[in-house]
């Protein structure tokens, strides 16, 4: 799927900076051992580094952060001198990130950063994720300890002020979520099946409807979340179920999958 992206996705594409063959090659064997010898590996069982140890040895690591532009200047800020290359980015040159040497990837908590590090390992890459992300950072590097507070009152204001009412339903637009991914838990609600056939925002998590309220219950319910589906009958239901559950900010994207693809916003 990855190895499809690269046509579709150009306009992501950056140039990788070259060096001479004998200094990359020795360069990049011994920051990939330096990189296995220090991971760790969380549940799912892939590798992170945590952040203090990231943060402590940056002259040595190329990191490149996947978030969206916007994010950078957002509550959690970015890692001075840090490359960034959105998550779309990153699929679409996986292949010749892998080739360029090894490279610890980071975004806001570590599920983006870990779907572009397994992206890059697939083409033979070494890649990593910082454990926790920026969150990590904020609380284990820059010793923020409101961060999580300060960070889901801004998202929850940005998600509040784009909020529409249809017919009592609480709903955003394609665009909109596209233009602000990152700033909210983007859960989407159809079946595994749909995800194939039809393709999916890469950001987004994958939770069917059938498991989303049980899933759902062990989310807070002050964050902001948006949920989609195939054209926004199933995504409406579960932001009711949210709203009912006493979710204070939740929406269902309008239109699901089919405004997302009229809009013509990229999908993997």
């Amino acid at each position: 799927m990855f190895g499809q992206l690269v046509g579709r996705l150009a306009r992501f594409v950056h140039r990788i900076p070259s060096r001479p063959q004998g200094e990359h090659e020795a360069m990049s064997d011994s920051t990939r051992e330096f990189i296995e010898a220090n991971t760790v590996h969380n549940e799912g069982g892939d590798p992170e580094l945590p952040a203090t140890f990231v943060a402590e040895h940056r002259g040595r690591l190329r990191v490149i952060d996947v978030r969206e532009p916007h994010e950078l200047v957002g509550p959690l800020g970015a890692v001075e001198g840090v490359e960034n290359i959105p998550l779309l980015g990153v699929l679409g040159q996986a292949s010749a990130l892998a080739s360029a040497g090894p490279v610890v990837l980071l975004c806001r908590s570590g599920r983006r950063s870990g779907l572009a590090a397994a992206a890059i390992r697939e083409h033979g890459g070494c890649a990593v994720s910082v454990e926790g992300g920026m969150i990590a950072w904020n609380l284990e590097v820059l010793k923020r300890t409101d961060i999580i507070e300060r960070e889901r009152v801004a998202n929850t204001q940005v998600l509040g002020e784009a909020v529409y009412r249809t017919n009592g339903l609480p709903e955003v637009a394609p665009r909109w979520v596209q233009q602000n991914l990152g700033r909210f838990r983007l859960v989407d609600v159809r079946e595994a099946m749909e995800l194939e056939m039809h393709g999916k925002v890469a950001q987004s998590e994958h939770v069917p409807l059938g498991q989303f309220m049980e899933y759902a219950s062990g989310l807070d319910r002050d964050a902001p979340i948006v949920v989609m589906c195939a054209s926004g009958g199933r995504s409406g239901r579960a932001a009711r179920a949210l709203e009912s559950a006493g979710f204070s900010a939740c929406a269902s994207m309008e239109g699901g999958m089919f405004g997302w693809r009229a809009n013509a916003l990229p999908v993997v």
